[in-house]
């Protein structure tokens, strides 16, 4: 996965915690059975990383007819998305997104981290800017996302153990956000 140039990379890691502070969210547990809205965060590597978070996003759909679901994918070359089915709707952003400082411009990708969304799944098995910069600035309710280590960025932190795939991801936050029960 290519990464942001140095001097953004530099820039908008040490502009991310300032950036963060005007972050008013209110932190509250969600699961399938009471969230009304869910945004999928994750890095396109290749068709078959998408088809996978795709198709978690339909079923997801199918089960949970009352959820609305919206799909976020950085990519590096753009050029990838007109090749990409899209069985749930899928925006995607890129290194263009983000200004010579590292700050996300104005666009799709700055327009889903303001969205309040009951959940924020972060499908990435890698850390990288620019999918840090939009989980962080989310107003989310509920951040689910995988384990890292002296890293407590999510509520729900997911440990994949040695197994860092999408699908083993994917497959233990289909169980947590299934099991886990909330007093209403």
């Amino acid at each position: 996965m290519k990464k942001l140039g140095v001097i953004q990379e530099f820039l908008g890691n040490l502009l991310l915690p300032l950036r963060v502070k005007k972050n008013d969210r209110n932190p509250k547990v969600f699961t399938f059975d009471n969230a009304k809205t869910i945004g999928i965060l994750y890095t396109v590597a290749d068709k078959d990383t998408h088809q996978q978070v795709a198709n978690y996003a339909s079923f997801i759909s199918k089960v949970h007819k009352d959820i609305s679901i919206n799909m976020l994918g950085y990519m590096d070359f753009t050029e990838l998305e007109q090749c990409l089915v899209n069985t749930v709707p899928t925006k995607f952003f890129s290194p263009t997104d983000f200004s010579w400082s590292g700050k996300l411009q104005p666009g799709v990708a700055l327009e889903f981290a303001k969205k309040k969304f009951d959940i924020l799944i972060d499908m990435t098995t890698e850390s990288a800017l620019p999918t840090l910069y939009i989980e962080k600035l989310s107003n989310a309710s509920y951040k689910v996302g995988r384990y890292i280590e002296d890293d407590m960025r999510y509520d729900l932190m997911i440990d994949t153990k040695n197994d860092n795939t999408i699908s083993c991801l994917i497959t233990q936050i289909n169980v947590y956000l299934t099991k886990i029960k909330v007093k209403q």
